[in-house]
């Protein structure tokens, strides 16, 4: 009995090392797609990248499993539309739509599931289905330094999110969080300030 208690361990052991030499062998097979990428950046599989040539990944970055990194040349410009600092953090099955201009500073801790997105559907034409009617650019979008955008969450186009701010699960940020708040709901709502002590 004692054996089999012993075995465990050395079988996650061994399913740790083959993960991590899979994350690395990924990673190393990506980053040549992208603009930049930075040193100590991690990026598992699968991943779903469109347009990796117009996003910026700084250093100590980790993009987990099913994250959906979906880039557009909406200027014209062939410059990165989507900009990762140093140390941040997106969890799994993540989708960021950068039509022109998302940038996410350093540090951010971004949850599982969250939609962050820059650009929107038309609808204005009552006569043809939304998905003929295209997309396009409405804001961009900031995530500033150290900010927490917890698993669910949305972050509509034209929305800054606020240094070391906190966004609730599963809310629906449609207007800017101020510096060292908590927001959250539907549609999202200052909860309460974060003091200097807390």
């Amino acid at each position: 009995m004692s054996e089999l208690r012993h075995a465990q361990p050395r079988h996650e052991d061994w399913l740790d090392r083959l993960r991590s030499v899979q994350l690395r062998l990924h990673t190393e097979l990506q980053r040549w797609r992208f603009a930049q990428w930075g040193p100590r950046s991690r990026l598992e599989y699968p991943a779903k990248l469109m347009s990796p040539h117009l996003v910026n990944v700084g250093n100590h970055v980790h993009i987990c499993a099913d994250a959906w990194l979906n880039a557009k040349d909406d200027r014209g410009d062939g410059q990165p539309t989507l900009r990762i600092g140093d140390g941040t953090y997106i969890g799994r099955m993540v989708q960021i739509n950068a039509w022109r201009e998302v940038d996410i500073a350093a540090n951010v801790l971004i949850g599982d599931r969250v939609l962050i997105l820059d650009a929107d559907h038309h609808f204005d034409r009552p006569d043809l289905p939304i998905r003929a009617q295209e997309d396009g650019f409405k804001g961009p979008v900031r995530l500033l330094e150290g900010c927490w955008i917890a698993a669910g969450a949305v972050i509509l186009p034209g929305v800054t999110i606020g240094r070391n701010a906190v966004v609730a699960a599963n809310a629906v940020v449609t207007r800017d969080v101020p510096d060292r708040t908590v927001a959250g709901g539907v549609p999202a709502k200052i909860l309460r300030h974060l003091n200097q002590g807390n």
